[in-house]
């Protein structure tokens, strides 16, 4: 007679689950993987992902936490709302993420800031700044010295606003580009998984999409302006923070990571010889620095 083999013996459920709730009315889908009653982490997706950029640290997280990972309406799977149905700024995403919060009735929580998560929660955190309990931060950026080069490439041709820097920042929503955002200052290539890129540009193919994406872009600079009010709010809040940083990312240099780590007093900076996308090729490195990190400073 055969025996079943069970593969899970603590018998607590890792599996990874997509579900979606409603807020505001627009559906927001969402991979929650946990125990109900464990300390949350929310991770927020950049552009041009959404939260399968989590697919292989949420089960390893979830041993610890309670995780959980949105899309973004207009990423993902999530709704793609009209815009006038939704104002798509930076500003206004930080608002859904704290309404989404609310409906999921989580008052505190880890956050981990990845690109566009960064501007984001941000906006979220400084309206709830007892929402924190910890902050990841992962080649999203609060400092105008952490611009590089490819971001103001993109403000130089939204500000021309010509017919030919048009056909030049079109470009920047082209596979070539999604593509290039995942394996540029990768340290092997073979690590990059074609579906990841592959997905994000069907996904972006989609109806208004590619309008909404542009728009939002250039929504970009309202973070810049900003950058000095939140470094400002983290030095007062000084929460615990891991800094987990792709050292070759074009978009977001490494002086952005070390000014960080100069602002608050508890905090632990690593850089890994990677892109933008880190988690592509550190995953396991990160998801374990994560634990570690949550470890030394909250565990009894």
């Amino acid at each position: 007679m055969a025996t079943a083999i069970n593969y899970n013996q603590d018998n607590i459920d890792y599996n990874v689950y997509y579900q979606y709730v409603t807020v505001e009315g627009i559906q927001i889908g969402y991979r929650e993987a946990g125990v109900s009653n464990q300390n949350v982490l929310f991770l927020l997706h950049g552009y041009p992902s959404s939260s399968v950029m989590f697919k292989m640290i949420i089960p390893i997280l979830a041993k610890h936490f309670r995780v959980i990972a949105v899309d973004l309406p207009a990423f993902g799977f999530s709704d793609i709302p009209s815009k006038d149905d939704f104002d798509y700024t930076f500003k206004n995403y930080g608002a859904l993420i704290s309404a989404f919060m609310l409906e999921m009735k989580i008052s505190k929580a880890s956050f981990y800031l990845f690109d566009y998560g960064a501007p984001i929660l941000m906006h979220s955190i400084v309206e709830n700044p007892d929402s924190v309990e910890m902050l990841i931060f992962q080649n999203g950026n609060i400092y105008m010295e952490g611009v590089g080069d490819k971001l103001k490439e993109i403000k130089k041709l939204y500000d021309e606003n010509t017919n030919e820097s048009a056909l030049q920042l079109n470009k920047f929503f082209e596979l070539d580009y999604t593509k290039w955002e995942y394996v540029n200052g990768v340290t092997n290539k073979n690590r990059i998984m074609p579906e990841t890129y592959l997905l994000d540009q069907f996904l972006l193919e989609r109806e208004g999409v590619k309008t909404i994406q542009i728009n939002l872009k250039r929504d970009y600079k309202t973070n810049i302006e900003l950058y000095p009010l939140w470094q400002e709010a983290l030095k007062k809040l000084q929460p615990p923070t891991l800094i987990v940083w792709g050292e070759n990312d074009e978009f977001f240099k490494r002086e952005g990571a070390e000014l960080l780590q100069r602002d608050i007093s508890n905090s632990k900076l690593i850089f890994y010889p990677t892109g933008h996308f880190a988690l592509e090729e550190f995953g396991l490195e990160i998801a374990n620095e994560i634990i570690a990190f949550w470890q030394l400073n909250f565990k009894n």
